[in-house]
């Protein structure tokens, strides 16, 4: 119980020096630090010299410490997982009106497809998935959108990670095939899901890109495939989805060159 309290109190001091660190508008010193938060000097250089290992904290060369890219980048994205519900919720809703078919928001997460919102068909036969979980890339209308931007040797090396399962007879079930149909999603610049995940599941997918050009998250429309043609996916949806997805990126500073 004893290492247990002193686990939890090294964790608490961790925490207070980053708030001190986090909340100040310039480099903070490491007898600012102490004083801030009121800790013995020996104990504030430990725990810093172990978020600077982490690169949570950054030390200049005037010896005054700053928040490091790590904890950074952490919090961009759960900034651009927040807004970007924010952004693309009225996009769901019109291309749910559009195709009366469900529309997904889906991010990319350890190589998998995490599902972050959705708006469902109003049809009582419809393909749903449950917000919080997760689906394969390599049968997903938002996997390969996801990966529209990685390079063959890095979607190869995520692709050879997972299990390329074999759902139905139309599942890309090895990266040679996945690769060959990402060169043509890359020409398009939407996927397809052709029955590869349910044998009567038809799914188009789009991605949005950020500031950078790094693509942050992607929209698929999901249909029975009965009903849900691939003719009309192509000649009437994909356009306004590229459109709607188009848009979105815009508003996150992505300028297409």
């Amino acid at each position: 119980m004893l290492v247990a309290s002193l686990e939890v109190q090294s964790l608490q001091r961790t925490f207070d020096i980053l708030e001190v660190v986090g909340n100040s508008v310039t480099p903070v010193s490491l007898k600012y630090i102490t004083d801030a938060t009121g800790l013995p000097k020996s104990t504030v250089y430990r725990l810093l010299s172990n978020l600077e290992k982490r690169d949570y904290v950054r030390c200049d060369t005037n010896g005054n410490y700053r928040l490091g890219l790590q904890l950074l980048m952490m919090s961009q994205r759960a900034e651009q997982n927040f807004d970007i519900k924010h952004l693309t919720r009225k996009y769901l809703h019109q291309l749910n009106e559009l195709t009366k078919e469900t529309v997904h928001l889906g991010i990319l997460a350890k190589n998998r497809v995490l599902y972050v919102d959705t708006v469902e068909s109003p049809h009582a036969l419809r393909l749903v998935a449950k917000l919080g979980t997760t689906n394969a890339m390599h049968c997903t209308a938002l996997g390969k959108a996801l990966l529209i931007k990685h390079d063959d040797a890095k979607i190869r090396e995520m692709l050879e990670a997972e299990d390329m399962e074999k759902r139905t007879e139309f599942t890309l079930c090895t990266p040679d095939a996945f690769l060959t149909e990402m060169t043509k999603i890359r020409r398009l610049g939407y996927a397809l899901d052709d029955c590869e995940s349910e044998l009567d599941g038809r799914c188009i997918g789009a991605p949005i890109y950020d500031n950078t050009g790094k693509v942050i998250a992607a929209i698929s429309i999901s249909g029975l495939a009965s009903r849900f043609a691939r003719d009309y996916i192509e000649s009437q949806v994909a356009g306004r989805l590229l459109e709607c997805t188009g848009e979105i990126s815009k508003s996150l500073g992505y300028a297409d060159r």
